[in-house]
């Protein structure tokens, strides 16, 4: 077959052949010069895996939520109104700016636009509306912050939202770090009728166990309730993320009593951070193993040895005062709880509004005094009372402390009975006056960063029936004292009558104050965490010293 090609087209396939040439050359050339070049970082992997242990449940629905697990998932799902900054006080973060008005009645809020939900739909001042009157309306979770106060909510013009209350607040704005936005859309699209709320069904509670309706930087992609929950890193998030942050997080419930098997799991680098509930033995341990070590940060929480004031003989104060003095301090502190500080006060030394009003320490013959002037002595009565002691089941080490009040009780002949009880029992048991025990040993943390919060938490009527609240003291005189407190605007007058406060609850001894804690775990060292890098980093407020977008999971 005879092939020929045009003059035309041998010029073009000569082009062609030229311009590969040259193709080839500058590829080879640039391959040699990068080849030559100092190497360069670590590229970060795509995908960085966090997980993270925790103590169970985790309510991820903001207006269900309140203790630690539930507000780290919830300060890391959804946005709330304003942020908490190192040192006190707040930023603008889902408001941008704010007013009170003279009287400190209203507040009203100008809503950032440009913020997406997860859904991709538009964050509005109509959504920061609807996310506190469900949180008021459902009555769970924070609502105790805002329901004495809360007259109306409306949405005004220019995308603002503004609150009028029935009577002054003083930590309002502080507060509203608890406020958390949820997209009303989705919320009305999952709800379940027939429900609580009427023609709003459940509002959505069924479907917000499993799903968020949020704003934040991680979004729920899947879960197994009683055991984990996966975040995945939403990159259509609106604020500043480390390049670093994990794209991943698994929170994991892994305070089940066993520590031998978190310390397994952080050996074989199947936990990055480990829950806060593990012994000082097993952390010790943990921290001489190559490539993990001891971290800690202070928070504004106490631990607490609540007494049912309630229930006899825990209903004289003199029994209880006798049990504040034949407690064991030092010894609870020296073989179980070195890592943390005596508590001096119903709440932790740093706490904004704190005063140390220390009052009780070990003293036999004072506790034998305290027992005399009890209307059960000399009768024979105290010999006839079993005090319950229901130490959580969870945390190891709560059975070592009560076990060594037990053994201090008796030298005065009080009979103290330890009772084993999972977390969610003693919820449960805690939920009535008839079902709550005479004693349980719960670290409580402040909700906003003042004492008041946590006198409000511990010591008022309204928390009884919760968690927080075991002692029942249902005091109506003391009521009135921390309401009065709240309610004052000027923060040295509101901080004078929050230490008046810490010195009567003091006195009338409805707790034995073990110590101020703070948040010690064993940790990946490829996990980089600016509150461990830089104390002053810390906010010190529960849920906000896990907000995973400022994390950083480097190449391992």
């Amino acid at each position: 077959m005879k092939f020929s090609l045009s003059k035309s087209a041998v010029t073009k396939m000569q082009a062609a052949i030229i311009v590969v040439i040259i193709l080839v050359v500058v590829i080879a050339s640039a391959a040699y010069y990068v080849s030559t070049l100092p190497a360069g970082p670590t590229v970060t992997p795509t995908k960085r895996l966090l997980r993270v242990g925790m103590s169970w449940p985790n309510k991820i629905d903001p207006a269900v939520g309140n203790d630690e697990c539930s507000t780290t998932s919830l300060c890391n799902l959804y946005d709330p109104l304003v942020y908490p900054v190192p040192g006190g006080g707040v930023k603008p973060w889902v408001a941008t700016n704010w007013t009170v008005s003279p009287d400190g009645l209203v507040y009203t809020f100008t809503i950032r636009q440009g913020i997406k939900f997860h859904s991709g739909h538009e964050l509005t001042a109509e959504d920061v509306k609807f996310s506190m009157d469900r949180m008021l309306t459902i009555g769970e979770g924070f609502a105790y912050l805002f329901s004495p106060y809360i007259n109306k909510t409306e949405v005004i013009e220019g995308n603002q939202v503004q609150f009028t209350l029935k009577k002054t607040f003083g930590p309002f704005l502080i507060a509203c770090m608890r406020l958390y936005i949820i997209e009303k859309a989705e919320v009305m699209a999952h709800i379940v009728t027939p429900g609580a709320y009427l023609i709003l069904g459940d509002l959505a509670k069924t479907w917000l166990i499993t799903h968020d309706a949020g704003s934040g930087v991680y979004k729920v992609v899947d879960c197994r309730v009683e055991e984990w929950y996966k975040y995945a890193l939403f990159t259509d998030y609106w604020g500043p993320v480390n390049p670093n942050a994990p794209t991943e997080v698994v929170q994991m419930y892994t305070s089940t009593g066993s520590p031998p098997t978190e310390r397994n799991m952080m050996l074989n680098k199947e936990l990055e951070i480990t829950d806060a509930w593990l012994p000082a033995e097993i952390l010790d341990e943990l921290d001489a193993a190559a490539g993990i070590k001891k971290i800690s940060w202070p928070e504004m929480s106490e631990y607490y040895m609540y007494l049912n004031t309630k229930k006899p003989p825990l209903d004289d104060i003199h029994v209880r005062k006798a049990l504040a003095y034949i407690c064991p301090y030092e010894e609870i502190m020296t073989e179980i709880y070195s890592r943390y500080t005596l508590a001096t006060s119903c709440v932790p030394k740093g706490t904004p509004g704190y005063v140390d009003v220390h009052k009780y320490y070990t003293n036999l013959t004072l506790a034998q005094q305290e027992l005399q002037l009890s209307k059960y002595y000399g009768y024979g009565n105290l010999s006839s009372y079993v005090i319950e002691f229901h130490w959580i089941q969870d945390v190891p080490e709560r059975e070592r402390d009560a076990l060594l009040f037990a053994e201090a009780a008796a030298q005065i002949n009080l009979t103290v009975q330890l009772v084993k009880t999972p977390w969610t029992k003693t919820v449960e048991e805690m939920g009535s006056e008839a079902t709550c025990g005479h004693m349980y040993n719960i670290l409580v943390a402040s909700h906003y960063p003042e004492a008041g919060s946590l006198i409000e938490t511990r010591y008022h009527s309204k928390a009884s029936g919760t968690w927080e609240q075991g002692e029942w003291l249902l005091n109506a005189t003391l009521d009135a004292e921390i309401e009065a407190a709240l309610e004052t605007v000027d923060i040295d007058e509101r901080f004078a009558k929050y230490a008046t406060l810490q010195k009567e609850i003091m006195e009338i001894c409805p707790t034995i104050f073990i110590f101020d804690y703070k948040a010690t775990m064993a940790q990946q060292e490829y996990i980089k965490i600016p509150a461990i890098e830089d104390p002053s980093l810390a906010t010190l407020i529960m849920g906000y010293d896990r907000v995973y977008k400022d994390w950083e999971v480097l190449p391992h």
